[in-house]
């Protein structure tokens, strides 16, 4: 809410970034930082981790010092509040935007919004809600966690001396591609990126099936083709499915929705996420590491058809824009405030709730 438009890509993007860092962190603490040694056995030191955590936890507390978003402050009729939050996010000339928020009290002021929110409720965008919880799910059910499970197991077989340093390093890889994908959303746009991001995880999955499937049954089963598929998923899944979820996310909800439908849409994620890690083992058991990357496969291809048919490109574009594009509340936008002025409304009897 408190970005310019060609700013909430890269900004939506540090979402996955720091989820990305925050592993890669604590995954290199906990195997050559906080390890103790107990009757000749290695372990993390989970405690250390714990305090490390909670100190940075507690940096929260500083999101009291920070503005609270203008757009949602203009939607409370508090306009001057509004403004002065605005002045402390942006750096030069905001008469454009104040002349925005000027405009958003108008309609409060004019009674047209209903309830002082802007006439939106969930129920009005029932496509964005669609897109947000399609796109979490399809998230942790790209097989990010069963690629990662399995990344020192893939680089032991590809012949690699250090296993799991060799993991580390496609933790580094993931990292140094998400920094990327900071540039890449505003250079490709999203929808480019997710659907390459599906297509080449749905190959990459593909050829881990295979290598697996070969492996067991004796044939021709080359290390280099497993370490090859996890490259370019890791690629695929960083520049695409890992940041953009969040920044669409960010995008396609009017300010009155955001806060619910944003949790809603989390909340599947990580539901995914658990049922990712829960059943993955059972799965494996079922069906063989070949047939769950297949598994995977499918849904990776299932993406690129969910963002193909319903996902708009985001980039660019202002929310009335993307409020149009998703057909949230019938096409109504926030521009209402050109129609509904109060003069407008006394002399017109405009129906703008």
């Amino acid at each position: 809410e408190v970005a310019t438009p060609s700013l909430r890509g890269p900004l939506g993007a540090v979402n996955q970034l720091s989820l990305t860092t925050g592993i890669f962190v604590v995954n290199l603490a906990g195997s050559y930082g906080t390890v103790v040694h107990v009757a000749g056995q290695s372990f993390c030191d989970w405690r250390s981790l714990a305090i490390v955590g909670m100190a940075l936890a507690a940096l929260l507390s500083t999101m009291v010092c920070m503005p609270e978003s203008p757009r949602w402050l203009a939607q409370q009729g508090q306009v001057q509040a509004a403004k002065v939050a605005l002045r402390r996010l942006r750096d030069g000339s905001i008469a454009e935007e104040e002349a925005e928020l000027d405009a958003a009290g108008e309609v409060q002021g004019a009674g047209c919004a209903g309830s002082g929110t802007g006439g939106y409720r969930l129920s009005d965008c029932k496509r964005s809600l669609v897109v947000a919880m399609g796109l979490l799910f399809f998230l942790q059910f790209s097989g990010i966690n069963a690629i990662m499970m399995y990344a020192t197991d893939i680089c032991a077989q590809a012949g690699m001396e250090n296993a799991e340093f060799s993991t580390v390093l496609v933790m580094i890889a993931q990292l140094i591609f998400g920094v990327g994908s900071c540039v890449f959303v505003e250079m490709f746009g999203r929808r480019r990126l997710l659907q390459f991001s599906g297509l080449t995880m749905c190959l990459s999955h593909v050829g881990l099936s295979y290598y697996y499937w070969a492996h067991g049954a004796g044939r021709w089963a080359p290390p280099p083709l497993a370490l090859a598929s996890l490259s370019l998923y890791v690629i695929g899944f960083s520049v695409g499915m890992g940041p953009v979820p969040w920044i669409i996310l960010g995008e396609i909800f009017p300010v009155e929705v955001a806060g619910v439908a944003s949790a809603i849409a989390t909340a599947v994620g990580w539901l995914s996420s658990f049922a990712v890690c829960v059943g993955f083992r059972d799965l494996q058991m079922t069906i063989g590491a070949g047939g769950a990357f297949l598994f995977f496969g499918a849904l990776c291809l299932g993406c690129f058809i969910f963002v193909s048919v319903l996902v708009p490109e985001t980039k660019g574009k202002t929310l009335e824009e993307i409020l149009s594009l998703m057909q949230c509340g019938a096409a109504r936008t926030v521009k209402l405030a050109e129609a509904c002025r109060p003069e407008d409304v006394e002399a017109q009897k405009l129906p703008c709730a």
